[in-house]
């Protein structure tokens, strides 16, 4: 089984979920047999040096905007598309038997990939994107932003839609994205790939007393909408606020400065290590937030608001504590700090949930197998 995989940023290092999902499968597809090469564009705002990924600036949102009426994208999508990418892409596609777009970003190549190759083109969706953006316009309380939000999400929502069915098959991450892809009126085969991990790079500690530690990419809008209601609406008389990530832009430090703010950390293991308990406040985002699992499979225990467990198998107060208002998040933390026997318990139980239901290579297995069967089908097109 030969497999392309394009990422719309180099999946290494793996500072954020959506790199850590996407160099996961890479890698245990190769450990199960499969060939797998990958093919990277990498956005200036999320540069990596010495990588023969292609260049792209996604900030240009005048030629992005202009790009759009040439391919047929929103503008969201267009600043992703590069006729360099494409020109290789046109002559590498022809030798796979698979090509893996790695999110809706990547499908303004799906017609080049048709022109120049027999294989099987699957769409690996961590999150429904435009439902990402409706949240978000009904979270702002600004009247301009939530119209251009909603403009967006808006723009999103059909372009989503209208490109359904045009790869073989879509690999969500989530039962809740698969179930939405269908009744958005996806007719194509899914199958469903939860996130993992590996849990024998994950060491059990019990972190600092009285830390509690929000983790993630500060470039992703729900990831800031977290980070400012953690500072801004939080109050946590028994606990120190810690919060960490990748790429803040300069307005969300200035207006982190009243918490222990880090910034972008050399380990996101040892952050989550010192922590006592995790936090993940997500009120906008979509699929499986794979920096719970990371804190669930060092035995940590974690609060979380309903949408940030979605898509993990969890049980509230057994492997995870659930609140979805300031005042409950608030007094789900203090009660964890003045309780250390119910928080180890909920971090032990989160760790045996990992290691049974996430295990990396087990999901991949199946991902393979349905690979192979799909490239067995007869051409619907």
């Amino acid at each position: 089984m030969r497999i392309l995989q394009l990422t719309p940023r180099v999946a290494s290092p793996p500072t954020d979920g959506g790199r850590v999902v996407m160099l996961q499968v890479a890698q245990s597809l190769r450990r199960l047999g499969a060939d797998v090469e990958v093919l990277s564009l990498n956005p200036r705002k999320q540069h990596v040096e010495n990588t023969d990924a292609i260049n792209i600036d996604t900030s240009r949102h005048f030629a992005a905007l202009l790009r759009s009426f040439t391919i047929g994208a929103p503008q969201l999508v267009a600043r992703f598309y590069s006729p360099e990418f494409d020109a290789i892409l046109s002559k590498r596609a022809r030798d796979f038997d698979v090509v893996q777009l790695e999110s809706p970003f990547m499908l303004p190549y799906v017609r080049s990939i048709r022109e120049h190759s027999r294989a099987k083109i699957v769409l690996r969706s961590l999150n429904v994107e435009f439902r990402i953006w409706e949240r978000l316009a009904a979270n702002e309380p600004n009247i301009l932003r939530r119209i251009a939000l909603q403009a967006i999400a808006r723009s999103l929502r059909n372009y989503e839609i209208a490109q359904l069915n045009a790869c073989d098959a879509i690999v969500p991450i989530t039962e809740a994205d698969a179930d939405d892809f269908r009744a958005l009126g996806c007719t194509r085969p899914i199958f469903v790939l939860p996130g993992g991990v590996e849990l024998d790079d994950i060491r059990i500690t019990r972190g600092t007393p009285n830390t509690a530690g929000f983790l993630g990419s500060l470039d992703y809008r729900p990831n800031q909408e977290a980070a400012l209601w953690l500072a801004e609406q939080l109050r946590l008389p028994s606990a120190q606020l810690h919060i960490a990530g990748s790429r803040a832009p300069e307005w969300l430090r200035a207006r982190l400065r009243g918490v222990n703010f880090h910034g972008e950390v050399d380990d996101a293991n040892a952050f989550i290590r010192d922590m006592r308990v995790m936090l993940a406040p997500i009120f906008s985002g979509g699929g499986m937030r794979i920096k719970i699992l990371a804190a669930m499979a060092a035995g940590k225990p974690v609060v979380s608001t309903t949408i940030g467990a979605e898509g993990i198998d969890v049980i509230d107060g057994v492997n995870i504590v659930m609140a979805d208002d300031a005042a409950s998040f608030a007094n789900a933390i203090d009660s964890l700090m003045r309780d250390d026997a119910r928080a180890f318990a909920i971090g032990d139980a989160a760790r045996e949930l990992v290691a049974t239901r996430y295990s990396v290579d087990a999901l991949t297995r199946g991902l393979l197998a349905f690979y192979e069967e799909l490239t067995q089908r007869r051409d619907v097109r």
